[in-house]
């Protein structure tokens, strides 16, 4: 039986090549973002700059590499398109295997000084970031006791977890560090159920979202640190998604998700 995979954020970025590894390594893909079709793209959090990639071009890419691809528009801050997209992959495929909550709220809260932020904004930022991402993980948790089991891969980043140093504002770093949680309490209650829940973070990752965003500037985003590729993240990612030893990294750590065989003594896959 193929299985089912749903990527938030898969229109571009590291959640594009997440999305493209997992349609070839077999799995049915849901690819969900705001952006439905190309040349509309834009960074809310960059004062609405361009930027490449929609949901029809990835499921073209996976399509045109014979994979099987469904594409859905899913806004984190719009909690009924939540329930349609899981509701609506749910009636396509028959089951969800994989979660990747890799998307992310980019109000203009995430890159700003406490003085400077909106309240309101901090409250979208919140639910984006946060909120409707427990939301949409219990959605597809009730899916995956159901069927039997399932897993679940959040994004997250090292500056929720470190001293501030970077040019991240505190309703990006603090909303993700609530969201850590959520996969630890998923494994504590439900591993029972056959659900394993892995927290990981790609580095300093140089993207095509960051490029057109920040230009010429986009080396100096991670302050010195070597930019990492998309690609290392997927990588990672796959093998949780399908390795029957998977199971044993579920939990509160967060893994380096480009470093993990090589931190795992692990044999790069093939």
């Amino acid at each position: 039986m193929r299985k089912t995979a749903l990527v938030t954020g898969a229109t571009r970025g590291i959640g594009k090549v997440i999305a493209l590894a997992l349609g070839r390594a077999g799995f049915s893909v849901i690819v969900t973002g705001r952006t439905m079709a190309a040349n509309t793209g834009r960074h809310d959090g960059m004062g609405g700059v361009a930027v490449p990639g929609s949901v029809e071009e990835t499921v073209a890419e996976i399509e045109a590499t014979d994979g099987t691809a469904y594409g859905l528009r899913l806004d984190l801050g719009d909690r009924a398109s939540i329930d349609a997209a899981v509701k609506a992959g749910l009636e396509r495929f028959g089951r969800i295997d994989l979660l990747v909550n890799n998307g992310i709220y980019q109000g203009p809260s995430v890159m700003q000084k406490i003085l400077d932020v909106d309240l309101a904004d901090a409250e979208r930022a919140t639910m984006g970031n946060f909120v409707n991402q427990f939301h949409l993980s219990r959605l597809v948790l009730k899916a995956m006791i159901q069927q039997g089991g399932g897993r679940m891969i959040f994004m997250s980043t090292l500056s929720s977890v470190e001293p501030t140093k970077g040019n991240n504002g505190l309703f990006y770093t603090a909303p993700k560090a609530a969201f850590n949680r959520i996969p630890d309490y998923i494994n504590f209650e439900h591993s029972a159920d056959g659900i394993s829940a892995f927290l990981i973070e790609p580095g300093f990752t140089m993207t095509d979202t960051l490029r057109a965003a920040w230009g010429d500037a986009a080396s100096d985003v991670g302050l010195g640190t070597q930019a990492r590729e998309p690609e290392e993240t997927a990588r990672t990612v796959v093998w949780l998604a399908t390795h029957e030893d998977a199971p044993r990294f579920a939990g509160a750590k967060l893994i380096n998700a480009p470093d993990f065989f090589c931190d795992s003594r692990i044999a790069l896959p093939e």
